[in-house]
C-alpha cells in the first residue's frame, strides 16, 4: 500500500476518533435532552419508565462510541505503521457511529412530530462516509465491491437490530410498567413475542460487529457470521410484524403524527411500512447477496498478509 494512501487513512481514522470522543457526546446529550424535555413537561414531571430506558441505552451507546473513538486513534497509528489490524479495527469502530446514532436520532417519531433535526445524526453521516472511504482506499475491483455491499448491509441490519433489541424491553415497559408488562406477556402474544425477538436481536447485533471485523480482515468466518446475522434478523423480525399488527414500528411518515401525542395511521402498518417486516426482508436480502458467486468467492478466499 502506498505511503500516501496510508496517511490518508490515518487522517480519516484520527479525525473520526476525535469526533467520537470530543464532539459526538455533546450532540447525543442535546438530542436526548430535547426528547426528554418533551416527555417530562420540560423537566417538571418524573420520567416514565420507557423514556428512562431510552435514556440509559443512549448514554450507554455514547460510551461505546467514545471507546470506539479511542480505538480509532490506535487504528490511525496502525495505518501509519502499515499494520494489517488497522483496517478491520477502524471499520468495526466506525460502524458504531451510524448504528448507534440512527437510534438516538429517531426516538419513535418524536423528532418527526416536532420537525426537529437531531444533532446526534451527524455521527451517522461522519461514520458512514469515513467507513466507505476507508474501504475504497483499501480495496480494489471485485474485492472492494464485495466488501462495500456486504458491510453496508450489515450496518443497515445493525441499526435495526439495535433498535429492535431495545424495543424488546420498551414494549414491555409500555404495557403498564415492567412488572405488569411481564405479566401481560403471559397471555398477550403481541407482548410475549418481544420476549422472543429482543434477545435474538441483541445477539444479531453482537454477531454482525464480529462479522464486520472478520470480513475486513479477509477471514472466511466473516462470511459465515454475516450469514448468521442475516438469518437471525429474518427469523426474529418477521414474526413480530404479524404478532403485533397494531403496535409495530411504521414508516407511515410525518403525516401520521398529530400535533399531540396520538399517532394516526402509523398504528396499522402494512408489509410495506412495517419496520419489523422490512427488517426481516433486509436480513433475507443479506443472505441472498452473500450467495452471489462473486461476493461469496471474494469473502471466502483468505489472503495471507504480512504485518
Amino acid at each position: 500500500m502506498k505511503r500516501s494512501t496510508r496517511s490518508i487513512q490515518a487522517a480519516i481514522a484520527l479525525l473520526s476518533g476525535l469526533f467520537a470522543i470530543f464532539i459526538n457526546p455533546g450532540m447525543v446529550d442535546k438530542t436526548v435532552n430535547m426528547f426528554l424535555m418533551g416527555m417530562t413537561k420540560k423537566g417538571t414531571e418524573p420520567m416514565p419508565a420507557a423514556p428512562a430506558l431510552r435514556l440509559f441505552v443512549s448514554f450507554t451507546w455514547r460510551g461505546v462510541e467514545v471507546f470506539a473513538g479511542i480505538a480509532l486513534l490506535l487504528a490511525a497509528y496502525g495505518f501509519l505503521k502499515d499494520k494489517k489490524w488497522a483496517f478491520p479495527l477502524a471499520l468495526v469502530s466506525l460502524a458504531t457511529m451510524p448504528i448507534g446514532s440512527f437510534y438516538t436520532s429517531s426516538f419513535a417519531g418524536y423528532m418527526v412530530r416536532k420537525h426537529a433535526y437531531a444533532p446526534s445524526f451527524n455521527a451517522f453521516i461522519v461514520g458512514l462516509v469515513a467507513f466507505w472511504l476507508l474501504i475504497i482506499l483499501e480495496k480494489r475491483g471485485k474485492k472492494m465491491w464485495a466488501m462495500m455491499i456486504t458491510l453496508t448491509l450489515l450496518g443497515m441490519i445493525g441499526t435495526q437490530a439495535f433498535a429492535f433489541s431495545e424495543h424488546g424491553l420498551r414494549g414491555i415497559f409500555q404495557s403498564g410498567g415492567f412488572q405488569a408488562g411481564l405479566t401481560a406477556s403471559i397471555k398477550d402474544p403481541s407482548i410475549g413475542i418481544l420476549r422472543y425477538s429482543g434477545p435474538i436481536m441483541a445477539m444479531v447485533l453482537i454477531t454482525l460487529f464480529i462479522a464486520i471485523y472478520q470480513i475486513a480482515a479477509e477471514k472466511e468466518t466473516g462470511w459465515w457470521l454475516a450469514l448468521v446475522a442475516g438469518l437471525g434478523m429474518a427469523i426474529a423480525a418477521v414474526p413480530v410484524h404479524f404478532a403485533r399488527p397494531k403496535a409495530s414500528f411504521s414508516l407511515a411518515g410525518s403525516n401520521a403524527f398529530a400535533a399531540g401525542q396520538a399517532v394516526k395511521g402509523a398504528a396499522t402498518p402494512s408489509i410495506f411500512t412495517s419496520v419489523y417486516f422490512l427488517g426481516g426482508m433486509l436480513g433475507l436480502l443479506l443472505v441472498i447477496v452473500l450467495f452471489i458467486p462473486f461476493i461469496r468467492e471474494q469473502l471466502t478466499s483468505e489472503e495471507s498478509q504480512v504485518d
